[in-house]
């Protein structure tokens, strides 16, 4: 069982997700391309405003994991989750653990 905080801060980047959700969702309706769009940071911190350059499929790539995230370098929180790729300077992926799959699903 995930501890308070942890479960917190997976809730947190998960509302951010479905910001981009929603952008990814417009984009495709309009018919976008392969051109990088910009995709909010999807790390914990509840005032980041940061936004993260990405080609859409690349944003699916990373969507196709539910427990995976975007989020700015420098932003990964190591205790309580794992960075699984890094795309210097533009963005890392962070992968939380099991234990708050229901927070996330």
């Amino acid at each position: 069982m995930a501890d308070a905080r942890t479960r917190r801060i997976a809730e947190n980047e998960a509302r951010f997700r479905a910001i981009n959700e929603r952008l990814r969702g417009e984009l495709e309706a309009l018919g976008g391309g392969d051109d990088p769009i910009g995709f909010v940071c999807e790390c914990a911190n509840v005032d980041c405003r940061d936004v993260l350059e990405l080609a859409p499929d690349r944003y699916l790539a990373v969507r196709e994991h539910p427990l995976r995230f975007i989020v700015a370098p420098g932003h990964e929180l190591p205790d309580v989750e794992t960075v699984v790729e890094r795309h210097d300077p533009a963005y890392l992926v962070i992968e939380k653990p099991d234990e708050v799959a229901d927070v996330l699903a």
